[in-house]
């Protein structure tokens, strides 16, 4: 059995003659393109893909090779994963699987297999000599296919031989510095599995992660890093590909919860590693943010006016028109945020967390104590907001409360499975119920300003403006009173039990 440990990055097509030309291939032992035809197998029902199992036929240089695969978590494309393969016999014997679960599992559904997608690509290869052992660098050029569905495969993979996984890390970060490279968390198979799903453009959500309380604080902080760097790379690895702005949404939404999950961790990275990545996360967040802001101007504020508000429906119409036609405009120019530029600072960040000291007071940290005492400061950071928004009302106070409260939410959401109990999943259903109904008043407060300012430039706007704002003023407002009532209480009750 192989450890395979890789390192897969997505690579523009623009980009090949600087690759080939970087100095650190240059300096490699170069192969020659060959052509690789892979044939993936499982039952109708998936049941190897349901086990976390890859079984295919490879063809090579006139020969076939049987290989068996295990799913591995990926970290920013990184993973390390079980191999077995064998040159093909003609059938399928897996007597060579090591593993006697993953050999169970294949030959109860050796009946039934069938081929289910295909994949094939040249692939370039450089040797780089690394301490006592080297790293291949492959560039793979083809397409996935499923029936008549294709993808194209544009994708280099760094895969290490006994040299540790954070070299394929520092090379990945020096050919960045000059080449538009970004992670790639799924396999070319699971991608195949989903062309052949018809969800391989489906936008990447935030996903729940099973803490270990055994775990120190540092070890908790890896692991749910690991997924909110999953949720911004599976969205940026899908840019290239489609244009969908719940992409650039979905990215902007990874990188506040990365910004929260440093802040809340700060003890244990100390507060000028926090300080400096919240501060380099935040500047790629603000890029994306003009655009989301004209998507809830549109979907959330004139979209529901217009189906149910009765006055002066053609005036809105018309603002709405406008207001799409820039949209579209200014969602070319986003849609060519740069997966590069995003996969350099994820790459960073990857490389920074990993070379995070521990310490012996760090290492015997409960982690449930660790996690309780850090909910508490950020319920005591909501209670001040809250009654400093009582005293002193206003849109900035309100907007304040809503950081805290969503920070707050994203604290419960990364420590949930500490608990699970029915305290938490209140406490998350308060915050969730709390933060629509002051997100609905921000996008509001965000709407006035902004119809404002384009009342100097287009001033035939202001009685659209005027109708949409007061068509939604008493809701906002009295759904935000009752809220700001409830919160008392809210943020009063135990969150953890």
């Amino acid at each position: 059995m192989a450890v395979e440990t890789e390192l897969k990055l997505g690579i523009h097509r623009s980009d090949l003659p600087k690759l080939r030309a970087h100095p650190l291939l240059t300096a490699a032992r170069h192969h020659p393109p060959v052509r690789i035809d892979n044939t993936y197998y499982d039952t109708e029902d998936e049941t190897l893909a349901r086990h976390g199992i890859a079984l295919r036929l490879r063809r090579l240089a006139g020969r076939t090779l049987l290989t068996v695969k295990t799913a591995a978590p990926s970290r920013g494309g990184l993973s390390s994963r079980n191999e077995w393969e064998v040159p093909w016999q003609g059938t399928f014997d897996f007597t060579f699987v090591e593993d006697d679960a993953v050999r169970e599992r294949l030959e109860k559904a050796r009946e039934r297999l069938e081929p289910r997608f295909r994949t094939w690509f040249r692939r370039e290869l450089w040797e780089l000599p690394t301490g006592e052992g080297h790293i291949e660098i492959a560039l793979d050029l083809g397409r996935l296919e499923s029936g008549a569905a294709k993808l194209p495969i544009h994708e280099l993979e760094l895969e290490s031989y006994d040299v540790p996984a954070i070299e394929l890390l520092t090379l990945a970060r020096a050919l960045a510095q000059d080449i538009s490279l970004w992670p790639e968390n799924r396999s070319k198979a699971e991608r195949a599995r989903q062309l052949a799903a018809g969800t391989w453009a489906t936008p990447v959500k935030a996903g729940e992660v099973e803490l270990d309380p055994k775990d120190d604080p540092l070890a908790a902080l890896r692991t749910l890093a690991d997924e909110v760097l999953a949720h911004w790379s599976g969205n940026l690895a899908l840019i290239p590909y489609r244009h969908d702005p719940e992409y650039l949404h979905q990215i902007r939404v990874a990188l506040r919860r990365l910004r929260a999950l440093l802040q809340i961790f700060a003890p244990v990275t100390g507060p000028e590693f926090a300080a400096q990545w919240r501060e380099r996360l935040g500047e790629l967040a603000a890029e994306l943010s003009q655009a989301r802001d004209l998507d809830v101007l549109l979907d959330e504020l004139l979209a529901p006016a217009l189906e149910r508000c009765p006055v002066e429906h053609e005036t809105l119409a018309e603002l709405a028109a406008r207001l799409s036609g820039e949209r579209d405009k200014l969602r070319r120019r986003s849609g060519r945020l740069d997966p590069g530029r995003h996969g350099r600072v994820l790459l960073d960040f990857l490389a920074a967390l990993d070379a995070l000291p521990g310490n012996a007071l760090i290492r015997a940290s409960d982690l449930r104590h660790f996690a309780r005492d850090r909910l508490e400061a950020l319920r005591k950071k909501a209670r001040r907001r809250l009654t400093a928004h009582l005293a002193e009302p206003s849109p900035q106070a309100q907007h304040r409360l809503r950081i805290a409260l969503k920070k707050l939410r994203y604290g419960l959401e990364f420590f949930h499975s500490l608990w699970r109990g029915k305290t938490t999943a209140r406490a998350l259903a308060r915050l969730k119920r709390a933060l629509d109904v002051l997100g609905r008043a921000q996008d509001w407060h965000t709407a006035r300003e902004t119809l404002a300012q384009r009342q100097k430039r287009h001033p035939d706007e202001r009685l659209a403006a005027a109708v949409l704002l007061a068509w939604h003023h008493e809701r906002i407002a009295r759904d935000t009173a009752e809220i700001l009532g409830n919160l008392e209480d809210w943020l009063e009750d135990d969150l953890t039990g």
